[in-house]
């Protein structure tokens, strides 16, 4: 339910809040309070449930930060290949030179995923990422969500859409007020 605690989680692993006790253990090493930053050069990538794209940059721009700051450390030459390619993956080639403030929630959502993902996460957290999206949107998305899975990428998703959660999940965890149910 909502106020479970669900993106307090993620901003917990995220390095956005330090855990009240506990570590957070990512690819065998102890990040715990890490800054976010430093997580993304370790290969973990999210998205947001309010998206935040840099709305005065173009979309490719935007994806571009995922690929220079992410894993990888790109280069702006080598980002721009990057984004062009995730662009095409979640299906915005055609807005690829328009302001990321005039997008659409959907065509924002898709960006924002897009950006992620070219950070080349290891690990991938999805909030919300289908909240606001219509049946046709959701099943595009799932599509996509599905496609990255296949390319060995591990996804930690946070969703009320139940029949999308059914059709990606291996494991679900359901939290009520941070306890885990």
């Amino acid at each position: 339910p909502n106020g479970a605690g669900k993106t307090t989680l993620f901003n917990v692993i995220n390095g956005v809040y330090p855990p009240d006790e506990g570590k957070i253990i990512f690819n065998g090493k102890d990040v715990t309070a890490r800054k976010p930053y430093d997580l993304a050069r370790l290969g973990l990538a999210r998205t947001h449930q309010i998206v935040r794209p840099l709305n005065d940059l173009t979309v490719r721009e935007n994806v571009m930060v995922g690929a220079c700051f992410g894993r990888e450390d790109r280069g702006l030459s080598e980002a721009t290949e990057i984004a062009q390619e995730v662009i095409a993956f979640v299906g915005l080639q055609t807005f690829s030179e328009q302001l990321a403030g005039n997008l659409n929630v959907a065509q924002k959502k898709r960006l924002e995923m897009a950006r992620a993902l070219a950070a080349r996460p290891y690990l991938l957290l999805l909030d919300e990422v289908l909240a606001g999206l219509n049946p046709s949107e959701i099943s595009t998305m799932v599509e996509s969500i599905q496609k990255i899975r296949e390319q060995g990428v591990t996804i930690i998703m946070i969703e009320h859409v139940m029949h999308a959660v059914m059709n990606v999940s291996d494991r679900i965890i359901v939290l009520d007020y941070g306890q885990q149910i």
